[in-house]
C-alpha cells in the first residue's frame, strides 16, 4: 500500500515530478498528493469524480494546512475541501505535535507500529510526517541507531531527506538488527540496500 507513496517522495526527493497516468485511480491520486511538490498539478489533470471523494478531500485539506502557499486559495481547491471529512485523530495529533516542537510524542509515533487497514493510510501518512519533521530538525540521529519496532519502510523514507554518507549509516543502523525477534529480515535488508543506493 505505501510503496507507491515512496516511490512518489523518493522521485521528488531527486528534485524530479512523479507523473500520474492519464487513467490513474483513486489510490494513487491520493498516494500522489501526500507525497507530490505540485499537488495543483494532479488536481488539475484528473477525472473531477475522483474529486468528489471525501478521503480525498481529506487529503487535499491537510496538504493546505502542510503547504500554506498560494495554491490553498485557488478555487477548485476551496471547493474539495468544503466535502473533506474531520482529519483523523492520530494526523490532527502529529499537526498539532509538529507545531507545538513536542518532540517526545513525535518520536512516540515513529516508533509504534501502525496498521491501518484504510486504502488511504492516513496513520501511516502521519507517521512520515512527524519522521520527516523529526529528520529536518535533527538530521540523522532522529532516526539513529535504528529502534528495531520502526518500520524498515518508514526509515527508508526518513532517509530520502539525508546525504548518501548519512543513509548508509543508516542502512548499517538498521542491518545490526538483523536476526532480533519480530525483525522482518527481509523488509529489512530491502530496505536498507535501497538507502545505500544497491
Amino acid at each position: 500500500m505505501e510503496r507507491l507513496a515512496l516511490m512518489v517522495a523518493d522521485t521528488e526527493s531527486k528534485g524530479g515530478c512523479y507523473d500520474l497516468p492519464e487513467n490513474a485511480s483513486l489510490f494513487e491520486i491520493a498516494m500522489v498528493l501526500q507525497e507530490t511538490a505540485h499537488p495543483l498539478k494532479v488536481l488539475s489533470v484528473h477525472d473531477p469524480e475522483h474529486l468528489k471523494d471525501r478521503d480525498l478531500a481529506t487529503i487535499v485539506r491537510i496538504r493546505t494546512m502542510l503547504s500554506p502557499t498560494s495554491w490553498v486559495h485557488d478555487l477548485l481547491v476551496e471547493k474539495i475541501i468544503g466535502n473533506a471529512d474531520p482529519i483523523p485523530p492520530l494526523m490532527g495529533k502529529v499537526l498539532d505535535a509538529i507545531n507545538s516542537e513536542d518532540v517526545d510524542f513525535l518520536r512516540e509515533v515513529i516508533i509504534n507500529p501502525v496498521t491501518t487497514p484504510d486504502f488511504i493510510g492516513f496513520d501511516l501518512w502521519a507517521q512520515r510526517l512527524a519522521v520527516r519533521h523529526m529528520v529536518e530538525a535533527f538530521g540523522g540521529d532522529a532516526i539513529m541507531p535504528f529502534e528495531p519496532k520502526v518500520r524498515p519502510a518508514l526509515a527508508f523514507y526518513a532517509g530520502l531527506a539525508l546525504g548518501q554518507q548519512d543513509r548508509n549509516r543508516l542502512a548499517a543502523s538498521m542491518e545490526k538488527v538483523s536476526g532480533m525477534p519480530d525483525v522482518d529480515d527481509v523488509e529489512l535488508e530491502e530496505f536498507a540496500n535501497l538507502l545505500k543506493g544497491e
